[in-house]
């Protein structure tokens, strides 16, 4: 049956800003932001001129809220207030709420939060796999400088969600690098399951599960890619897609904001060589870089280990994994694994 705009009940409040509605029946969180749609769309980066995160265009932006500058006063990265933001700064730039029918008995929380954009380089054409490490190490610097300040925010935010999505496959709609951070005010039932599945973990062994996942994979090292000073990289046991990466901390800790300087100048190396071998043994997919750690609100930290997940988007989930919520992966993550110590430069460490 097709339902015009002039059949629905008169109660509903269409939004024209942002909302948090949370299902009554699964307690999931989607967020509703009308103002997305009309973010500007360059996903192949064939106009650097008209780019608004290149030198010269800072004005397409508004001011940093954060940069860190070369010397003589150039920017080398910037970090700046997304123009199409998931969720608003503030309550009062929030669509108010809908009446109690239009809710269907489900949550409706006005679009309060922060979304910001971390532009990496003024170099349009650059790439975290193969710029300098020194370089990507600025960036890294900003994901955590804009970390603590939004974990640290008054009144508090629930969860911070650091990002980047490379390629328009993986959804970006602007070439030029860059990584985006947003905080919210709720947490999603799928991440407080997962932390839940990690406390259960300490509780029942008196240990991190991470750190003695990571130690056993140390031992096989048939799913280890790449090993430095401070991080390991795996394909996972469970992988749930080809060639999906887990860059895994040595050190135990709950979120990216403990992290300390020398971790990060490792870290700097990691990721360059780790998405320099994605780009040589995939011909640069296009792939989702996300930061999984512990909501801001949780006490047992001694439980939880922050890691980033990196996923190619080498395949797409199709009509089975939605309808059953499991992943079906055509590669074993062994052979992923060996794939891509192969393409790693041989002297380089593995």
């Amino acid at each position: 049956m097709h339902l015009s705009s002039a059949t629905l009940p008169c109660a509903i409040v269409v939004p024209t800003m942002s909302e948090l509605r949370q299902d009554p029946i699964t307690a999931d969180w989607v967020i509703l932001s009308p103002g997305r749609a009309s973010r500007p769309k360059d996903p192949r980066g064939n106009e650097p001129s008209s780019c608004p995160f290149c030198p010269g265009n800072e004005n397409r932006t508004g001011e940093a809220i954060d940069r860190i500058d070369l010397p003589g006063g150039r920017w080398q990265v910037r970090a700046v207030a997304n123009k199409f933001p998931l969720l608003f700064p503030s309550p009062e730039a929030a669509q108010p709420p809908a009446t109690p029918l239009a809710t269907a008995g489900g949550l409706l929380l006005a679009g309060h939060g922060a979304h910001e954009v971390i532009v990496e380089t003024p170099d349009h054409h650059a790439h975290l796999g193969v710029m300098p490490a020194a370089d990507a190490r600025q960036a890294l610097a900003m994901y955590v400088r804009r970390y603590r300040a939004l974990a640290e925010r008054e009144p508090p935010f629930a969860q911070v969600v650091l990002f980047r999505n490379h390629g328009e496959w993986a959804g970006t709609s602007l070439a030029h690098p860059h990584a985006q951070i947003a905080a919210v005010p709720v947490v999603s039932p799928l991440v407080r399951h997962r932390v839940a599945c990690q406390v259960n973990y300490f509780d029942t062994h008196r240990s991190c599960g991470t750190c003695d996942l990571l130690q056993r994979e140390l031992e096989l090292r048939d799913r280890v890619v790449l090993q430095t000073d401070a991080f390991v990289s795996l394909v996972p046991f469970a992988a749930a897609a080809p060639c999906q990466l887990h860059v895994i901390p040595r050190r135990h800790a709950a979120n990216l904001a403990e992290i300390d300087d020398g971790a990060l100048d490792d870290l700097a190396l990691h990721l360059t060589r780790l998405l320099g071998v994605l780009r040589t043994a995939l011909d640069d997919p296009h792939y989702n870089l996300v930061f999984l750690d512990a909501p801001l609100d949780l006490v047992h930290r001694r439980a939880t280990h922050w890691i980033i997940d990196i996923r190619p988007r080498l395949t797409t989930p199709a009509g089975f994994e939605f309808g059953a919520g499991i992943a079906v992966n055509s590669q074993p993550p062994e052979s992923a694994a060996g794939l891509l110590r192969a393409a790693l430069a041989p002297d380089e460490p593995h």
